[in-house]
C-alpha cells in the first residue's frame, strides 16, 4: 500500500541518510502515539534508501516489564552484523577485529568469575568504533531501533554514549519512541530530553492524519473514496490514529459501512475481533498477548496447551483474521495496541496462568539456560515467590557477569521483595538474606546510586549480624566502608572496618574473607589520615589476598600499601609495589585495576617533583587506554588529565594541548569540562586568542567538578592579569577560591595556586598606584594581601589534599605567593624570587621562567643590573622556546624600561620566527601595510610584532633595529626570506 502523508517526515530521514553517507553522523528520533505509523514510515525508508549500498541494522526493544534483559538493543544489533558479514568478507573482516563485541551475542563467552567494572565503557567504545568501521568499508550505516520506551538501561546507557560522541562517522540511527504513556515513565522522559539537547539528534513528531488524509487511506482500504462525512467522522473517532482507522475499516466490513457500526470504544472493537474466532484460535491469541515479542512455536503450544496440529490450525485462523503474524523468531500479534487490549481484556487469574505457564515452559525448553531475566518475570506475574526468588538472583547473576548493574540492583530487589514469603529462601536462592542484600549494595554502587547502596550495605550489615552470618557480616562492612570512602564520609568507617576484622579473628574464616576485612580497614584509616595504623593492616591484606589467590583483592591492597610507602617517604618501594600491582592486574585482565595502578605510579613520580619520570608512565598507560576502549573510563579520564598537566609543567605547551583535545566522539560531560579546563593552561600561557573564549564556555561547568573551578578561575585570573586588568584579575582568583571553599571546604591545597595569582595581581595594581601617588588604593590592596597571604600559611599548616606532608608542587606556590606578597609591599624581594625560583626548579619550566622574569626586575630595584641582566636572558630565552607570548612580551617590557640589552646565551637577541620575518622585510624598506601583505598578516598584527622585537632590541626606531640587528650577528636573518 502506498505511503498515506508522511512526506516531511520520510524527505528527513532520507536527508540524514544522505548526510551520514558523507561523514555527517547524526540521529533521528521518531516520536508519535502507538498505531501513528512509525514503523511503516521507518519500513518505507528502509525499502527505498537513497544510498542502496547502505547497511542496516535493526534492533526491536521488548516489553519484559521489571529491569528487564541487558544490553539487549546491543545484541540485536551485533546479531544484525554477524548476519550481514557472514555474505561480505569486507565487513566479516571488520567484525574479526572487534572479538570483545561479537562476545556480546554469545553469554557464554562472558567471564564467570570476574566483574570487570571497565566493561561497559569498554563494550560502549567498541561497539561504537565497530559501526564507525562498517561505515567506512561499507556505506553508510543505518541503525533503527524501535520502540525506544522500552529499552533497557544498559542499552539506553549505550544509546547515550553513542549520540552524544559520534560525529564523522557514516552513521544514521533512528529511533522510535511512543510519546502517550510517558508520562509515567520517568526514564524515557528523561532520556527524550537528553538525547533532544545533542547536537545530532534530531526530533520528528508524527502527527495524527488530517481529515484529508483519513480520507486518502480509507480510499486505499477499500477502494472506493469514502464521503467528506464519513471521513470527518472517522478522524474524529479515531483521532487520525493509521492503525485504529484501518482496524475499524476491518471490523464493520468497508467503508461503506463505517457510518452505521461505529463502536462506542476502540478498545471494545480491538478485543471484539477474538469474539467471532473458534475456542482454540482465541486462546492462541490470548496466549502470544502475555509477551511483546514473537513467540516460538513449541513455546505457544505449551502454553495454549494444543497439540501441534491444533496449534497449527488456531494459528491459521487467527492469521487469516489479521490477528496473529509470523517470522522466522515465531508469533506475535500484528500490532501491539491489539496485544496490549487483548492482555487488558485477561483476568487476572488467566494472566497469572498464562505467565506461569510461560515461565514453566521456557524453563523446560531450555535445559535451565533460558533468558533468566524473562523467566523471572513470568513467575513474578504468576506470583510465585519461590520460582521468582531462584530466577530473579540468577537473572541478577547474569546482568553482573555483563556489567550490567541497574538491571542487577532490579532483580536483586525483586528477590529480596518476595524474600519473606518463601520457605527455606537461602537454600533457594543459594544465598543468605544478608549476603543477598550485600549484592544489591554492590550493584547500586556500580549503577551510582550511592545512597541506595548504603541503604542496602546498612541493611544487610543488620540481616547478617542477626542470622550469625560472620561472612556475610564481614563483606557488607567492607561494602559499606567502600560506598562511605566513596563519598568522603569517614566519621563511620573505621570503626565498621574494625568490626570486620574483628569478626574475622573470633571466627573462622578463608584467607580472602579475611584479606577483604584489612584492606577495608587500610582504606578506612587512610581515608582517615590514620596512616601509620594503616601500613599493618594493607601489609597483611596484600599477604592474605595473594595466599588466597584473590589477585583483585591483591591488586587494590598492593596500590593502598604503595600510597603509604609513599606518605613515608620510600617513593621506590612504592614504585616497585605499583609495578607489580599493574602487572598483576594485567596478567589477570583488570584492565580498571591496571590503569589505576599505572595512574597512581604516575601520581608518585609527578606530586613528588618528578615530573619527567611521570611521562613515560602515563605515555604507556595511554597506549593501553587507546587499545582497550577505556578512554572514558574513571582511570582513562584521570590519565588523559594528568598527561595534559605534566606536559604543560614540563614545558611542552603544545603538547599539553595535544593531550587534553578531545576530537571525534564527544567525552562525558564532567570528562570533556576537565579536560577543557586543564587545555586552559596552556592557552593562556601560549596567549592563544581564544583562551578568553575557552574559559567563558566553561564557566557553565565549574559545578561538574572541582578541578574545573579551580583551574577554569585561576587560569582566567591569569589571562586578566597578562591582560592589565589587576582588579578582574583579583575578583576571578576569589570567586574560584570561594567556589572551590562551598564545594569541597576550606583548606584545599589548590587554594595555594589561586592565592600565588591573585597576590601576583593584587602587586600588579598596587604598582600602578603607586605610579599614580593613590596610597588609598595601595591601603587597600595591601590590606587585602594580608588576608590572602594568611589564608596560604593556613593551608600550609592544615590544609587537605593528598594525604601525607605538602609536596614540591605546593611547596613552590607557597614561595611564589611570599615573593608576590613582598613586591606587593614595594619591596624588591630578592631573595624570595631566588627561594621561589629554586622551588619550581622541580620541573616547573614555565613558572620557572616566570619567577626568572620576577628575580630580574627585583635585582634591577636592588642596582645589580649584571645579575638582572642574566636572569632577564634566562627568562626570554625560555618563554620563546616555550611559545609564551604574554611572558615574552612582559620580559621584552621589563628589558626596555631597565635598558638591560638581554641576549641569549649564544648572544643573539631573542626574536621568535616571526619577529625575525618583520625585521627582514624592514630592511628592504617595506612599510608595515607591505609587510602584512608578504606574510598575510593584519598591519595592526605587524605594528605589536615590530614594537616587540624593538623592544628586545632596546631601540626606538626602525631604522636602528636593522642597524643593531647587523651589529649583534643578525646578518642571515636579514638576508632571509621570510615564510608566509
Amino acid at each position: 500500500m502506498p505511503l498515506v502523508g508522511r512526506r516531511r517526515e520520510l524527505t528527513a530521514l532520507r536527508d540524514a541518510v544522505t548526510s551520514a553517507a558523507v561523514g555527517h553522523a547524526n540521529a533521528i528520533l521518531l516520536a508519535g502515539e502507538a498505531g501513528g505509523g512509525k514503523s511503516r514510515l521507518l519500513g518505507a525508508l528502509v525499502d527505498d534508501l537513497p544510498d542502496p549500498q547502505a547497511l542496516v541494522l535493526r534492533a526491536q526493544c521488548v516489553d519484559l516489564g521489571g529491569p528487564g534483559l541487558p544490553y539487549l538493543a546491543l545484541v540485536d544489533l551485533v546479531r544484525a552484523v554477524q548476519a550481514a558479514a557472514a555474505l561480505d568478507p569486507e565487513l566479516a573482516a571488520v567484525l574479526d577485529r572487534a572479538p570483545f563485541v561479537s562476545a556480546l551475542a554469545d553469554p557464554s563467552a562472558a567471564p564467570d568469575e570476574t566483574v570487570d567494572e571497565s566493561r561497559p565503557l569498554r563494550l560502549f567504545d567498541a561497539m561504537a568504533t565497530l559501526l564507525g568501521e562498517l561505515g567506512r568499508v561499507r556505506g553508510p550505516v543505518v541503525v533503527t531501533v524501535e520502540d525506544l520506551q522500552w529499552l533497557d538501561s544498559s542499552s539506553t546507557s549505550f544509546l547515550r554514549f553513542l549520540l552524544s560522541r559520534m560525529s564523522s562517522e557514516r552513521l544514521a540511527v533512528v529511533a522510535t519512541v511512543r510519546t502517550d504513556g510517558v508520562a509515567a515513565r520517568p526514564r524515557v522522559r528523561q532520556l527524550l530530553s537528553e538525547l533532544g539537547r545533542l547536537p545530532t539528534v534530531r526530533r520528528l513528531d508524527l502527527e495524527p492524519f488530517s481529515a484529508a488524509e483519513v480520507a486518502e487511506f480509507l480510499g486505499l482500504l477499500d477502494g472506493d473514496p469514502p464521503t467528506v462525512e464519513v471521513a470527518a467522522e472517522v478522524a474524529r473517532r479515531t483521532r487520525g490514529n493509521p492503525y485504529y482507522i484501518q482496524a475499524l475499516a476491518a471490523a464493520v466490513g468497508g467503508v461503506a459501512r463505517v457510518e452505521e457500526a461505529l463502536p462506542r470504544a476502540l478498545a471494545d472493537l480491538l478485543v471484539g475481533a477474538l469474539d467471532r474466532l473458534p475456542d482454540d484460535a482465541r486462546n492462541i491469541v490470548r496466549a502470544a498477548a502475555v509477551v511483546s515479542h514473537p513467540v516460538p512455536d513449541h513455546v505457544l503450544r505449551s502454553v495454549a496447551t494444543l497439540d501441534q496440529a491444533a496449534t497449527e490450525a488456531a494459528v491459521r485462523v487467527a492469521m487469516g483474521e489479521g490477528l496473529l503474524t509470523a517470522d522466522s523468531a515465531g508469533y506475535s500479534l500484528t500490532h501491539d495496541l491489539l496485544r496490549a487490549a487483548v492482555y487488558a481484556d485477561l483476568l487476572p487469574g488467566e494472566r497469572a496462568r498464562l505467565h506461569a505457564a510461560y515461565g514453566a515452559a521456557l524453563e523446560a525448553a531450555t535445559g535451565g539456560r533460558a533468558p533468566a531475566a524473562e523467566v523471572a518475570h513470568h513467575y513474578a506475574e504468576a506470583q510465585d515467590a519461590p520460582k521468582t526468588l531462584e530466577w530473579s538472583v540468577r537473572a541478577a547473576e547474569d546482568a553482573m557477569r555483563v556489567l550490567a548493574p541497574s538491571e542487577a540492583l532490579g532483580h536483586l530487589e525483586q528477590a529480596l521483595a518476595v524474600w519473606p514469603g518463601v520457605p527455606s529462601a537461602a537454600a533457594v536462592a543459594g544465598v543468605s538474606h544478608g549476603g543477598l542484600a550485600t549484592r544489591a549494595a554492590r550493584a547500586a554502587g556500580l549503577a551510582g546510586e550511592t545512597s541506595q547502596a548504603i541503604e542496602w550495605a546498612g541493611r544487610a550489615i543488620r540481616l547478617c549480624d542477626a542470622d550469625s552470618d560472620v561472612a556475610g557480616a564481614v563483606q557488607s562492612r567492607a561494602e559499606l566502608v567502600r560506598q562511605l570512602v566513596a563519598i568522603d564520609a569517614t566519621d563511620q568507617v573505621v570503626t565498621l572496618a574494625e568490626e570486620a576484622v574483628r569478626l574475622t579473628e573470633s571466627s573462622p574464616t578463608d584467607a580472602g574473607l579475611t584479606a577483604l576485612a584489612h584492606v577495608a580497614l587500610a582504606r578506612a584509616l587512610l581515608a582517615a589520615r590514620r596512616t601509620r595504623e594503616a601500613r599493618p593492616q594493607a601489609e597483611r591484606a596484600v599477604a592474605e589476598a595473594n595466599t588466597a589467590g584473590e589477585r583483585a583483592l591483591e591488586v587494590d591492597a598492593l596500590t593502598t600499601a604503595a600510597f603509604l610507602d609513599e606518605i613515608d617517604g620510600d617513593r621506590e618501594g612504592a614504585a616497585k609495589r605499583l609495578r607489580n600491582a599493574a602487572q598483576l592486574a594485567r596478567a589477570e585482565g583488570e584492565l580498571a585495576a591496571e590503569l589505576r595502578a599505572h595512574y597512581t605510579l604516575a601520581c608518585l613520580h609527578y606530586y613528588n617533583g618528578d615530573v619527567s619520570a611521570s611521562l613515560p608512565v602515563l605515555q604507556a598507560a595511554m597506549s593501553r587506554v587507546t587499545e582497550s576502549g577505556l578512554r572514558w573510563s574513571d582511570p582513562g579520564v584521570e590519565l588523559r588529565v594528568l598527561l595534559a598537566v605534566s606536559r604543560y609543567t614540563a614545558g611542552d605547551l603544545h603538547g599539553s594541548l595535544e593531550a587534553a583535545a578531545t576530537s571525534g566522539r564527544r567525552p562525558p560531560d564532567a570528562a570533556a569540562a576537565r579536560l577543557a579546563a586543564v587545555s586552559c593552561y596552556a592557552a593562556v600561557a601560549l596567549g592563544l586568542a581564544d583562551a578568553e573564549r575557552r574559559l567563558a564556555d566553561l564557566h557553565h561547568s565549574w559545578g561538574v567538578h572541582p578541578q574545573v573551578a579551580l583551574v577554569a578561575g585561576g587560569c582566567d585570573a591569569d589571562r586578566l592579569a597578562w591582560a592589565g586588568d589587576s582588579t578582574a584579575a583579583v575578583a576571578a582568583a576569589e570567586r574560584a577560591q570561594q567556589h572551590l571553599d562551598s564545594a569541597v571546604g576550606e583548606g584545599m591545597y589548590g587554594g595555594l595556586w589561586l592565592s600565588a595569582i591573585g597576590l601576583a595581581a593584587l602587586a600588579d595594581g598596587a604598582a600602578l598606584s603607586r605610579q599614580r601617588r593613590n596610597d588609598a588604593e595601595v591601603a587597600v590592596a595591601l590590606r587585602q594581601g594580608e588576608t590572602v597571604i594568611g589564608r596560604v600559611e593556613r593551608i600550609v599548616e592544615g590544609g587537605r589534599g593528598r594525604p601525607g606532608e605538602l609536596g614540591p608542587e605546593g611547596l613552590a606556590w607557597r614561595a611564589r605567593a611570599v615573593a608576590e606578597h613582598a613586591r606587593l609591599q614595594g619591596r624588591p624581594a630578592v631573595q624570595e624570587w631566588l627561594a621561589a625560583l629554586d622551588a619550581f626548579g622541580y620541573g616547573h619550566v614555565y613558572e620557572q621562567a616566570r619567577c626568572h622574569w620576577r628575580l630580574a626586575e627585583a635585582l634591577v630595584a636592588a642596582g645589580d643590573r649584571d645579575a638582572a641582566r642574566a636572569h632577564a636572558s634566562e627568562a626570554a630565552a625560555s618563554a620563546e622556546q616555550l611559545g609564551a607570548l604574554p611572558l615574552q612580551r612582559a620580559v621584552a617590557g621589563t628589558v626596555s624600561a631597565a635598558r638591560l640589552a638581554v641576549t641569549t646565551g649564544g648572544g643573539v637577541p631573542v626574536l621568535t620566527g616571526r619577529e625575525r620575518d618583520v625585521l627582514a622585510l624592514v630592511a628592504e624598506g617595506l612599510t608595515n601595510r607591505e609587510i602584512g601583505r608578504r606574510l598575510f598578516i593584519s598591519e595592526k598584527t605587524v605594528s605589536v610584532h615590530l614594537s616587540n622585537l624593538m623592544a628586545k632590541l632596546n631601540v626606538s626606531s626602525r631604522t636602528e633595529a636593522v642597524t643593531v640587528a647587523v651589529r649583534r650577528g643578525l646578518h642571515d636573518v636579514l638576508g632571509s626570506t621570510p615564510s608566509a
